[in-house]
């Protein structure tokens, strides 16, 4: 009997966390509403002639921290330019910086999808040390994610997977470095290093 209550247990705590996802769900798209209209105040304030920082009035007007208006607004802009609007705020706010920064809709969706939105964006941007990543580093950075998640690992955040590939990396022997160097060296520089 203490077997079948424990499957019953089971059960109930997977619907429990079903429902609980259900809610999440429609609380973003909740937040993803409240972010189209600060878009469209953002839009009714520039029409009336208003300049400045606009995120600072409307977090007075509302009563909301500047930070939280500015992500209302960013999301709410990303949103209006043709971002998915089963994207989460955060993704929302880097979905902006790229479509900013020259991505399109459909770049944006896909990177979205594949949870790699902020990747796009350092890839546009001069990401954290002020260097671009090129297209092919992405490329194989991309390729690389897609083959860590086949092995059951497309759970964990993209950092944490970078994180695996460098300690396989470091494991690594100098031998077979350097035959992955100088193969690299021959593709890229069309001879031998």
């Amino acid at each position: 009997m203490t077997g079948l209550q424990i499957e019953v247990r089971a059960l109930t705590l997977e619907q429990e966390m079903q429902a609980w996802g259900e809610r999440y769900k429609a609380a973003q798209l909740t937040l993803n509403t409240r972010a189209q209209e600060a878009h469209r105040l953002f839009l009714r304030w520039t029409a009336a002639g208003n300049a400045g920082d606009f995120s600072t009035v409307l977090a007075r007007q509302a009563g909301l921290s500047r930070t939280t208006a500015w992500r209302a607004w960013r999301a709410g802009y990303a949103l209006a330019l043709g971002a998915a609007n089963n994207a989460d705020q955060g993704e929302l706010v880097d979905a902006a910086r790229a479509l900013d920064l020259g991505a399109t809709p459909a770049e944006v969706n896909t990177a979205i999808q594949e949870h790699t939105v902020r990747d796009l964006v350092q890839q546009l941007d001069g990401g954290h040390v002020g260097r671009r990543m090129t297209s092919e580093a992405a490329e194989l950075r991309v390729q690389v994610q897609r083959r860590l998640g086949g092995l059951g690992l497309d759970h964990l955040p993209p950092a944490e997977r970078d994180e695996l590939v460098f300690r396989a990396f470091l494991t690594v022997s100098d031998e077979t470095l350097a035959g992955i160097v100088q193969a690299y060296r021959k593709t890229t520089e069309g001879g031998e290093a």
